[in-house]
Parts: structure tokens; C-alpha cells; sequence
């Protein structure tokens, strides 16, 4: 009954019966799209989370552990590639996103580049050795995860 009605229908007004639906909402999330555009996307606070030191940090002798309660990093000084480069390795038991370090030595802040490994999981600094003689005052490093960065201020490093 309905087929034998729908078929006898002109073919404009047919097509307009199987097309208007879709034209309906499609127009109805294209209304929303356009409605909400200028409203701001709630962002996720990131949380900010302070690491401790696990003692002295003494880098020459390697023995420099930095932890807090969801990561443990080991700060690790090796011999550069190049002479006249300090090589310093950070070895976290996660994945790191990203990693900011600094030297601050009389009052000057040298923000120093770091970089992952090939496989991801050990990160590197290679920076020039006048950087640490004299040695500096702070050494600055904030290590940031998914949703959290963790941070730390080192007061008197010894290279």
C-alpha cells in the first residue's frame, strides 16, 4: 500500500522524501558547529608536580637521583662526543614528552638544548664545559609527561 502510494508520487517529490532526513540533520550539526565556534575548549589543568633530590647531587661521581611520587630520574654525566663538550644523560623510569634544562651562573641563565635518543628513552645535553667553571649556582630541569610536569631547582650542583 504505502510502496504502490510512494511510487506513484512524481519523481521530484520522491527524491525530496528520501533526501529531505539527511538534509535535516546534517543542517542540525552544521547549526551547532557554527553556534559553538567561537565558545573556548576546556582545557585539562596540568598538573605541576616538584621532584626531590635522593641525597647530594654529585654528577661527577654519577650519584644524582631526582624522584617524587610517579617518576625517578637519573641524572648521569658521560663523556662527550666532541672534546670541550660536557655530555649529561637523563635516564627516567617513564616516557618523558619533552625535557627543559638551565645553568644559572652569576645571576646569567643559559638554557641548555636536550634531546631524546633514538630509542626514546635516555634524553641528552651536550654543552659547552666553560658552562660549568666556575660551577654554577642552579641547575634547573622540568620534565614534562603527559598532564604533569615535574620540576626541580638544584641549588649548587657539583660537576
Amino acid at each position: 500500500m504505502f510502496l504502490k502510494w510512494f511510487l506513484g508520487l512524481p519523481l521530484n517529490l520522491r527524491i525530496a522524501i528520501i533526501v529531505a532526513p539527511l538534509l535535516t540533520i546534517g543542517g542540525w550539526g552544521m547549526m551547532d558547529l557554527w553556534v559553538t565556534k567561537d565558545q573556548p575548549k576546556q582545557q585539562t589543568p596540568i598538573a605541576m608536580e616538584a621532584l626531590q633530590l635522593a641525597g647530594e647531587c654529585w654528577l661527577a661521581t654519577n650519584q644524582c637521583t631526582l624522584q617524587n611520587a610517579r617518576m625517578k630520574v637519573a641524572l648521569v654525566r658521560k663523556e662527550a662526543e666532541k672534546p670541550g663538550l660536557v655530555r649529561l644523560e637523563i635516564l627516567p623510569d617513564t616516557n618523558l614528552r619533552g625535557v627543559e634544562m638551565s645553568l644559572v651562573q652569576s645571576g646569567e641563565e643559559q638554557l641548555i638544548l636536550v634531546n631524546p635518543s633514538p630509542a626514546g628513552d635516555v634524553w641528552f645535553a651536550e654543552f659547552p664545559a666553560k658552562l660549568i667553571n666556575p660551577s654554577p649556582t642552579v641547575l634547573r630541569i622540568a620534565l614534562a609527561k603527559f598532564g604533569s610536569v615535574s620540576y626541580i631547582e638544584i641549588q649548587q650542583p657539583h660537576f
